[in-house]
């Protein structure tokens, strides 16, 4: 008997050392490039035809390809990779200097004469490739914005230790014609998800180099974008930033890189290195302060999961608390992750601070659509759709406008708040 207790003494023990380690690792990755059957999402054709390739299976990619060149979803694409499994000579190989794609990066230098105290911008996530709805990027360019927010999921690649797969999934998307002619005269700024970070609700953990593939994703991300910096840098890699338009203040966070288990106690998706410049950021004086993050912030927004803030209320409190402790005023929420457009309002508990308003879209071209949510001020899935806003700074209150736009150029729901209601008591 004194055996036995002492043995699962040191089991407890064992358990509970092991606990925290466990929960300061990455997600396990879930690699998911299926092939179009399942659920019938056509924007995995090539990406499955390719990592078929990349296995050595060239025969059953051929199959696989010519089974669908019937289905029409880029033939140019198909052919490609059908050159490739051929091993014809001239093929593109997978250093990407040979891939025949004529590419448009983004451009953040765009509109800088712009007018800044009256604008317009756009955002959106959930931009999987899906070549029926690429014409969205003809519809925000529509409306001209000073600029397009991306906040994640902005490509579906769901394979972090596979670089051909990374670059093949943006090359793919920067060689199509309405994203070119977008890109020509819009300035786009992106933080990334978990589809184009990792594996669907992954995390990366505490750790800067752990796992390898971390800091190779980082940089192919960078690579892609064009954001004022990223993170921490070198040191400290991320895909936070900031930037200004006239005295509007726009924060862009990055939710998954040092992103910690949810199952932990008291886990943080933001790392302490983030969290401090995002204090320090946060209380620079602006008109309007938006807090732009990769997953909703309101409660109960994707019931049943911790993958949004509701896994890391601690840290969300922590945030709202600042808030309100700094009396900073006219902050709003912009999000993405879940495929709707929708607008909540936030009651944080803390005495004397303001309604906290959180607009989320993320249905830019995706096929998959998720359900409308109760507690929302609004919702919208019918269609594809983007969050446009519309700033008014010469308004003797100045103003905060969010609409929801379909593809079709539809103003669906909208949402107006005057600066005068964001002031912490």
């Amino acid at each position: 008997m004194p055996i036995l207790k002492t043995f699962l003494s040191l089991f407890v023990v064992a358990a509970m050392s092991s606990g925290p380690g466990l929960f300061a690792q990455a997600s396990n990755l879930r690699v998911n490039n299926e092939k179009p059957e399942k659920g019938g999402q056509s924007k995995r054709i090539h990406p499955h035809g390719l990592k078929l390739i990349l296995q050595g299976k060239k025969k059953e990619a051929i199959a696989y390809l010519n089974k669908y060149k019937d289905d029409k979803v880029n033939p140019e694409q198909t052919q490609m990779l059908l050159d490739l499994a051929l091993d014809k000579p001239d093929a593109w190989k997978f250093d990407a200097k040979t891939w025949p794609w004529k590419r448009t990066l983004p451009d953040t230098s765009l509109k800088k004469d712009a007018p800044s105290d009256k604008f317009t911008i756009a955002f959106g996530g959930g931009a999987g490739y899906v070549p029926p709805h690429e014409r969205m990027w003809d519809t925000i360019g529509a409306i001209d914005p000073r600029a397009l927010l991306l906040l994640g999921d902005n490509v579906y690649i769901d394979d972090p230790k596979t670089p051909e797969m990374q670059l093949f999934h943006y090359y793919r998307r920067q060689s199509q014609p309405e994203w070119s002619k977008l890109a020509k005269k819009v300035p786009i700024y992106a933080i990334w998800d978990d589809h184009d970070f990792t594996t669907n609700d992954g995390w990366g953990g505490p750790a800067i180099e752990e796992p390898k593939w971390k800091r190779d994703v980082w940089k192919i991300f960078k690579d892609n974008w064009d954001n004022p910096y990223y993170g921490g840098g070198e040191k400290q890699p991320g895909c936070w930033f900031d930037f200004w338009i006239g005295k509007v203040h726009f924060v862009l966070i990055d939710g998954r890189y040092y992103r910690e288990s949810p199952k932990g106690k008291n886990p943080s998706m933001l790392g302490s290195a983030q969290m401090k410049w995002l204090k320090k950021t946060l209380k620079e004086p602006a008109t309007f302060t938006v807090f732009c993050t990769n997953v909703p912030v309101t409660p109960k927004v994707k019931p049943g999961s911790k993958d949004t803030w509701d896994g890391f209320d601690g840290e969300r409190q922590k945030i709202f608390q600042f808030i309100a402790k700094e009396k900073i005023p006219g902050v709003v929420i912009l999000s993405a992750d879940r495929h709707r457009s929708d607008a909540y309002k936030i009651d944080t508990g803390i005495e004397g601070m303001y309604p906290l308003y959180e607009c989320q879209s993320s249905r830019l071209t995706n096929q998959h659509v998720h359900k409308l949510i109760k507690h929302s001020l609004f919702g919208y899935n019918e269609k594809q759709s983007f969050g446009r806003v519309d700033f008014d700074l010469t308004a003797k209150d100045p103003t905060f406008k969010y609409t929801v736009i379909s593809i079709d150029g539809e103003a669906v729901h909208s949402l107006e708040l005057k600066l005068s209601e964001l002031q912490v008591k």
